[in-house]
């Protein structure tokens, strides 16, 4: 797609491109918001046909690389990440640490998101295993044993310390270390420990007898190991509104050696559109293993970028889904990675003010809101009714200003009642204490809910911008998964919004909007409507358990502990104190009338 000016905005592909860009011209077509931009941005579309699926896939590979389209998916730059790179044609190689990979014969590992990791892994290497650590050209020019030779922690080839074989060993230990082949190195050690102990030199014996104390010190570190002694990355993806995390869990050997993270904003494109070029974007710059597996949900085209990878690497690849037995767990551990990632990358500033930007324009407000207050209800069959209320500030938990309201049925009974109950407690105090109020209410519901809370705001001579959040609900089910209707967002009526209807409570006019689902206003409502129902049912099924574990004796006033186990030694059981009279009871020695009352009517009511 190119605008006025001939640029390239958006490269896309698909099977049946007629369907895929019809879309694109539909009001309810495409959510994504560069699609209701279109009108004013595009000029023209250029269509390149292809044999199959694997060419399309590299050529919008190559296209996205030469034209950097606004529209797409493009991934963060590379030179953070380092790699571990020794050249086993030199007689005498060194382990360095680079940041790029070239085009020769050197061995590169990597790449490495932690710099610690790497550099405590180069260092290790150099230090047990004894490979020089100086630059070529002072190796070449040196003839006397330098300071690390003199340590122990450098074999000496400049100065003839070791020969070309004996160096040899050393660098294909190494090797097979970093490869991740940790049994080949320590048999190895282990063969050649022995070997310079019936030599008698002790020495050497005790010094190799370190490297393999080392090698398995490093070895307790890995907390994953796989069946399979292929090189496999296994990949995770989680998403929330326009930003995309992946965590590429990298097995050399069948051994975890490192977690690479991807973070992207500004993702509008449904994630089965960009996963498959996001991970052709990453192997352009990093080794490709063997196998690939990723999550059943979110990816297609999995044999095409199989062939595209394999080409790329002159070897076979697989790229598959698992989920059952070790590699299906590997593939759930890459899960909750990602989804940590997304969790630390939503709470950086920027993202936050992001969303907080795009929730005002898509509720009209003046001002990004900075204070969110969510309300949501639990209860069982209308049994221990109870309200919470999170509080967000700049998009980040406030968890000290959470509250819960034990209801009292004040307001009458169901949804309504209850949540009348819990502003008109929340609000009132807050009038009478100069409590802080909020820029936004968010309440977990639909027309009926924000009729109520506008009632009691009314009431109270408040004027806060309220929207409830109706949740995605399954409308249809059939073969394949089912299908889900959007999530919707009520609000005054403003003329705001891509309307889907409006209706009329008295005085009080709502409508509903239906946000693109991508949206990170939207799923910044979406994460305090979570919090808060998550923190209402934690509270609710307390209270249930308290009650369900409680006795007919509990929260009588007057009837503490001490009086509570006289009653039960005086009668002997609860059924015996449910058979004896108010005189009985009044009898009790150190039980008042008062409290005999009490007692009484509680057990008959």
């Amino acid at each position: 797609m190119r605008d006025g000016t001939g640029k390239v905005v958006y490269v896309g592909k698909a099977v049946d491109l007629q369907a895929r860009v019809s879309q694109y011209f539909h009001k309810a077509g495409d959510p994504r918001p560069f699609v209701a931009l279109l009108s004013g941005i595009l000029e023209r579309i250029d269509t390149v046909v292809t044999s199959n699926e694997k060419e399309a896939l590299i050529l919008e590979n190559e296209l996205i690389k030469k034209h950097r389209p606004p529209f797409n998916v493009l991934l963060r730059d590379d030179k953070t990440y380092l790699y571990l790179r020794i050249d086993t044609s030199d007689d005498f190689p060194r382990l360095e640490l680079v940041r790029r990979r070239k085009s020769d014969k050197a061995l590169y590992f990597g790449p490495f998101a932690s710099a610690s990791s790497v550099r405590s892994t180069h260092a290790m290497v150099n230090r047990h295993f004894g490979l020089r650590t100086c630059p070529d050209t002072q190796f070449r020019n040196r003839s006397r044993p330098c300071l690390e030779c003199q340590m122990g922690r450098c074999l000496g080839p400049c100065a003839g310390g070791a020969t070309a074989e004996q160096y040899r060993q050393r660098v294909d230990a190494v090797v097979m270390f970093l490869k991740g082949r940790y049994e080949d190195v320590r048999r190895r050690l282990g063969e050649r420990m022995l070997e310079a102990a019936e030599a008698e030199n002790f020495e050497e014996a005790a010094r190799l007898r370190d490297q393999a104390k080392a090698i398995q010190t490093a070895l307790v570190r890995q907390a994953v190991v796989l069946s399979s002694t292929n090189d496999t990355d296994v990949i995770g993806v989680a998403r929330s509104g326009d930003c995309v995390t992946f965590a590429v869990l990298r097995f050399e050997g069948g051994v975890l050696t490192e977690r690479v993270p991807l973070a992207m904003d500004g993702v509008v494109a449904p994630l089965e559109e960009v996963a498959d070029s996001v991970l052709l974007q990453y192997y352009g710059r990093a080794p490709v293993p063997a196998e690939v597996l990723v999550p059943a949900d979110g990816f297609e085209g999995l044999t095409a970028l199989a062939e595209v990878l394999s080409i790329r690497s002159g070897h076979q690849v697989k790229v598959r889904t698992a989920s059952k037995g070790p590699l299906g767990d590997a593939v759930r551990i890459a899960q909750l990675n990602a989804q940590q990632l997304l969790v630390e990358h939503l709470a950086k500033g920027e993202v936050r003010g992001r969303s907080a930007v795009r929730l005002a324009e898509l509720l009209g407000l003046g001002r990004p809101p900075e204070r969110i207050e969510g309300y949501d209800l639990s209860t069982f069959q209308a049994d221990e009714p109870v309200g919470s209320m999170v509080v967000f500030v700049d998009g980040r938990a406030e968890k000290r200003a959470w509250r819960t309201f034990a209801v009292r049925l004040e307001e009458g009974p169901g949804d309504v009642g209850f949540l009348r109950e819990v502003l008109k407690r929340r609000f009132t105090r807050a009038l009478e204490e100069g409590q802080q109020m909020p820029d936004l209410i968010m309440l977990d519901g639909g027309e009926a809910q924000l009729r109520a809370a506008m009632d009691v705001m009314n009431a109270l001579h408040i004027d806060i911008p309220m929207v409830g959040l109706a949740k995605s609900r399954v409308i249809g089910k059939g073969h394949g998964p089912a299908t889900h209707s959007p999530e919707r967002l009520v609000i005054q009526a403003r003329g705001t919004g891509v309307r889907e209807g409006a209706a009329a409570f008295g005085r009080i006019e709502v409508e509903t909007i239906v946000p693109p689902q991508n949206d990170p206003g939207l799923h910044l409502l979406m994460r305090v409507r979570d919090e808060a129902h998550r923190f209402a049912v934690t509270f609710h099924r307390r209270r249930r358990g308290r009650k369900e574990r409680g006795s007919v004796l509990d929260d009588i006033p007057g009837l503490g502990r001490i009086r509570r186990t006289a009653l039960l030694r005086h009668f002997g059981s609860v059924a015996a104190l449910r058979a004896a009279d108010l005189v009985m009871l009044k009898a009790v020695p150190g039980m008042p009338g008062p409290v005999a009352e009490a007692v009484f009517s509680k057990i008959h009511g």
